[in-house]
Parts: structure tokens; sequence; C-alpha cells
């Protein structure tokens, strides 16, 4: 099961080639935006994420992971990690019939691989990057795509196996990744859905 952990690792392997340019040795910028993720009775404020294209599932049906986190995102020696030495977030694996980009709507919870839902799914609150980390898998709710493109605006809600409530919204721009050459998927090149990823 693709997790939060795992595609901040990933990511850092698709951005090797493209900080080169940058400056390897400390931060190298990050994209952002805001939001609030509520869980519980707790606010985390979210500052940057994710957005990995890993190509057709199954179908014409396609895949795109989406990690939201309350911390920037940097890059180190060719390594995309938070900018925090503890971050929270919430992570969702989402499927659409837009090869290009998530489609616009209401992505609802399924244990399939169907357009307009997603699979797996987590909250991660408080956790160390090099560390394991304990993270509470969401079971209902939904995800919102209410704008895509240059700029994203996201709503989501639902409740994790504990019984915990979530709720949270996100605007602004994530970095980009395309992972859709795996499993003999067509690639495509890297690209970032930001103004100025590195400054």
């Amino acid at each position: 099961m693709k997790n939060l952990k795992l595609l901040f690792l990933l990511v850092s392997i698709s951005l090797v080639s493209f900080s080169c340019g940058s400056d390897d040795d400390g931060d190298g910028g990050t994209a952002g935006g805001s939001g609030v993720l509520v869980y519980g009775d707790t606010e985390y404020q979210l500052k940057s994420g994710i957005i990995a294209d890993y190509g057709e599932s199954f179908d014409g049906v396609y895949n795109f992971d989406v990690s939201l986190v309350d911390s920037g995102i940097r890059i180190v020696d060719g390594e995309a990690i938070p900018t925090n030495d503890t971050f929270s977030g919430v992570y969702f694996e989402l499927f659409t019939s837009n090869s290009q980009d998530l489609e616009e709507g209401v992505y609802t919870f399924g244990n399939g691989i169907e357009a307009g839902t997603y699979s797996s799914a987590e909250v991660i609150i408080e956790t160390a990057f090099d560390e394991d980390y304990e993270a509470f898998e969401i079971n209902s709710g939904t995800f919102t795509v209410l704008d895509d493109g240059s700029s994203y605006e996201f709503e989501f809600e639902g409740t994790t196996y504990n019984g915990t409530s979530f709720s949270g919204y996100y605007t602004g721009s994530l970095v980009s990744v395309d992972y859709s050459s795996e499993l003999s998927r067509s690639a495509a090149s890297n690209t970032t859905k930001t103004k100025a990823l590195f400054n």
C-alpha cells in the first residue's frame, strides 16, 4: 500500500534530475498553499502538497495520489522532505477517468478501482519523516476537487477506522510528479503545477 512516507521517498527519486540546477545543499523552494486539517478537536494548518500521476490503473481509469501536509517541502541532496521535524497531513489514492489530471467533482470511499472513488487514504498526525509512524486509515467520507490546473482547491471529510472524524480544505499549488511509467504504463515528463516551485 502506498502511503505518505513512501510518496515522499518516491518524489525524491523523481526530483533528482529536476533539482540538479538548484541548491542541493539546502532549501530548494516549495510549492505551497493554505488550508486546514481538523482531526478530532485539533486543527493543523496545511501548507503544501504533492500530486503523483500513476497513469492508467484499469480500462480508462487513472490513478492520482494527493498528499497534503502542515509543512513546507524542501529538496536536500535531491530528496524531497518536509521542512518541519514532525508533520501532519492527509493522503488519498484517487481514481478518475481523466488521464491528464483529477477531474472536478466528489470522490467517495470505495474498495474497488472506479472513476470518482478513492481506495487507500490516511490521516497522519505529528510524525517524523525518518521514523516509522502510525497512520489512521480512512474508511468513509468524501474528497472534493473544486478546481484543478495550475492551482488546486480541495475539500475533504470523513472518519478513520478508530472512529475519529476529520475534515478540511486546501487551496494552492502542488508539487507534481509522474510515475506513469511503472508497470509498463506510458511515461510523460515531470512537471510542476505551480508558478515557482524553486526560487
